[in-house]
């Protein structure tokens, strides 16, 4: 990634560097680079997959941000608020190119067709999710195939991606696609349960920032079902933006004084023990790469500590 910056020009190179020397957690390429590595086998040419997937990542977030206008990104300004909304939509359209030029290179067409459903699965799962409201029926559950589009895909997708680099056959691929998909959920459930309960230590952002923008995440949905929070935060999730920057906090008590919270944090536990339960029949190389998959199972719910 750091290669990419510096030959990208001096205005990229800037702004780049002031991406990338955030403190990004890298989970999709280590993903991908711990499903393909097999021992006694060269893995170097495999990095630039790996940095494309992380290239992805960061273009989404780039996106995102301008869109729900979010002023923190990993405990700085976002570049947005930095360089205006034109340089960040256009630095996450430059990075988007260079994924993809670092991906076919490889002229391997599986490749191709998994990545092209992880970004196809993101943008459907935003999509969904920005056009519900909370008069959509079934809630629960279609926030569940939102996070399952636009995060999990995307962690099952580089297992499986990685799988599929090293040869594996689609029996094997399937396995490593579900080990991702139960941990990509983990991990959004946990997001979205920070967004009330966590630090801006620990998210790298403010709280209520999901609540604020109106997107119905679980605690939220859980909070509107309770007598107590339905009319009230419905009220708040319809009313103008600029309103409900101002009552966020008296919103926020509703949803931590439901279950919303303590029920997220359950759900997440319960995927958490999904993907712990199939590292078992992943086609591991040697302990220690078996300490990582464990490992990055825990770490994701000990972000909610």
């Amino acid at each position: 990634m750091q290669h990419l910056v510096n030959s990208s020009g001096p205005d990229l190179k800037n702004v780049g560097n002031y991406i990338f020397n955030s403190e990004g957690k890298r989970i999709r390429p280590t993903l991908f680079l711990m499903a393909a590595y097999r021992p006694n086998k060269e893995s170097e040419s495999l990095v630039d997959a790996a940095v494309a997937l992380e290239l992805l990542h960061t273009a989404s977030l780039l996106h995102d941000d301008v869109i729900d206008q979010a002023l923190i990104r990993r405990g700085k300004d976002a570049v947005h608020a930095r360089w205006g909304n034109m340089i960040s939509v256009l630095t996450g359209d430059f990075l988007l190119s260079q994924a993809f030029e670092l991906l076919v290179a490889y002229r391997n067409w599986q490749l191709m067709d998994v990545v092209v459903d992880i970004v196809n699965n993101m943008a459907k799962g935003e999509v969904e999710q920005a056009f519900a409201s909370p008069e959509t029926e079934q809630l629960e559950e279609k926030y569940f195939l939102w996070i399952g589009k636009k995060s999990a895909a995307f962690f099952a997708g580089c297992c499986q991606a990685g799988c599929l680099m090293a040869g594996g056959n689609l029996a094997e691929q399937q396995l490593w696609f579900d080990y991702g998909y139960n941990l990509g959920i983990t991990f959004q459930l946990i997001d979205d349960y920070l967004d009330y309960k966590g630090t801006d230590q620990i998210t790298g952002k403010p709280l209520y920032g999901d609540l604020i923008n109106g997107v119905l995440t679980l605690p939220l949905i859980r909070a509107m079902d309770s007598a107590t929070g339905n009319g009230v935060l419905k009220n708040y999730l319809q009313s103008d933006p600029a309103e409900r920057r101002v009552g966020a906090e008296e919103m926020a008590k509703l949803v931590l004084n439901s279950d919303g919270p303590d029920y997220t944090l359950q759900k997440a536990k319960n995927h958490a023990q999904l993907s712990a339960a199939l590292i078992e029949k992943l086609n591991l190389a040697n302990a220690e790469q078996k300490s990582i998959a464990v490992g990055l199972s825990s770490d994701l719910l000990m972000r909610s500590k």
